[in-house]
């Protein structure tokens, strides 16, 4: 065997084992990709958390809003100081301004129990006071600080977390409810309720560790119900202030008449003995759709304070307002609204006649 025979026999041999190796080798293919699904056994904007059967969605808001409010003594006539600026302020105007952002994420999922609900809502106002921002030369609303104002767990009927008072969002939270903290009459609180709903129907009893009242003490009792059918909405609201051992009430009802036309009306009362009331108030509330894209509202309501701490005691006042709903753009909302406050009572250096107008755009999703 020549030399030459044999370097060409070992190329040969060479060649063939590589070949083999090469047709024996692992390819690792990538596996398969989980696109988000989307989950409509809640509604719109939902969708599957990859590789679980829980649901997500984010929606949320941005808000911001533009006040001036004019102060009035008793006549009506305009209260100045010797510079000419509303006394009430003393070296601040009357503009306000303030804004405000929030992000919501639900979690849903079916359990043998019934459905398990979660939401919690990130939100960044004002720093300055929300609705009460001051804006003048030298000051205006700060940066906004993010916090988690609404954390809430649901299943089966029951809900514990913390988010806005059931004394406020039975039967929605209700404008021209007079109170000295704004015609919206917002609260919040820890809480743990149960409600039973059938038929239209709903009762609900929990406890309330209220987040707003400072009030020290252990947290209250509330029960309430909800019954709506028919264009009719009735809804009642009774809260024990364990704080100070007494008992404060809130009835409430409105009607769908049809052709975009609504009427409703409220009461609520303590006797002046609990943070909620201080007193007693009343009011009336009406829409009207004057077309597809745009409401308008008004409406109307007087509070007594009968609270034996308040300055003056037993002061009173009336609130009137009107405004528009314009949302003619999906996701937008353009609210012009006008508000009247007139005392029966006033205390120079806190309550003061007056007259605001506000500006509020909203952007939702």
């Amino acid at each position: 065997m020549t030399i030459k025979s044999l370097l060409l026999g070992s190329a040969a041999v060479l060649v063939a084992a590589t070949g083999a190796r090469a047709a024996d080798a692992i390819v690792a293919e990538p596996e398969p990709v989980e696109y988000v699904r989307v989950c409509d056994a809640y509604g719109s904007g939902w969708f599957y958390i990859p590789g679980t059967e829980t649901c997500l969605r984010f929606d949320g808001d941005v808000r911001v809003q533009y006040g001036n409010t004019h102060f009035h003594d008793g006549n009506g006539a305009y209260v100045k100081a010797a510079d000419g600026k509303p006394a009430y302020y003393d070296e601040t105007s009357t503009h306000e301004a303030n804004y405000r952002a929030r992000l919501n994420v639900r979690a849903s999922n079916e359990t043998e129990y019934g459905t398990l609900n979660s939401r919690f809502r990130f939100v960044a106002a004002s720093s300055e006071g929300g609705h009460n921002d001051v804006v003048s030369a030298s000051e205006g609303p700060g940066s906004a600080a993010t916090v988690v104002d609404w954390a809430v767990i649901s299943l089966a009927g029951f809900r514990v977390g913390f988010a806005d008072s059931y004394w406020s969002t039975n039967n929605g939270y209700g404008f021209y409810q007079a109170r000295f903290d704004g015609p919206y009459n917002f609260r919040s609180g820890l809480f743990f309720d149960y409600t039973y709903a059938a038929n239209g129907f709903a009762v609900t009893v929990g406890i309330e560790d209220g987040g707003t009242s400072g009030e020290s003490g252990a947290p209250d009792l509330y029960a309430g119900f909800n019954y709506s059918a028919n264009n009719l909405t009735v809804a009642g609201t009774v809260y024990s202030d364990s704080s100070e051992e007494a008992m404060a009430w809130k009835v409430s009802a409105d009607y769908d008449f049809g052709n975009g036309f609504n009427f409703g009306g409220w009461y609520m009362a303590d006797d002046g003995d609990t943070d909620y009331v201080k007193g007693h108030a009343y009011g009336i509330r009406s829409s009207y759709a004057l077309t597809e894209d745009l409401l308008l509202f008004a409406g109307y309501g007087q509070f007594a304070d009968q609270f034996e701490e308040a300055t003056p005691a037993d002061a009173s006042f009336d609130t009137y307002t009107v405004g528009l709903a314009w949302t003619g753009i999906s996701g937008l909302l353009i609210q012009p609204e006008y508000t009247a406050t007139s005392f029966d009572e006033t205390d120079a250096t806190s309550q003061r006649n007056n007259g605001r107008f506000s500006l509020r755009i909203v952007r939702s999703f």
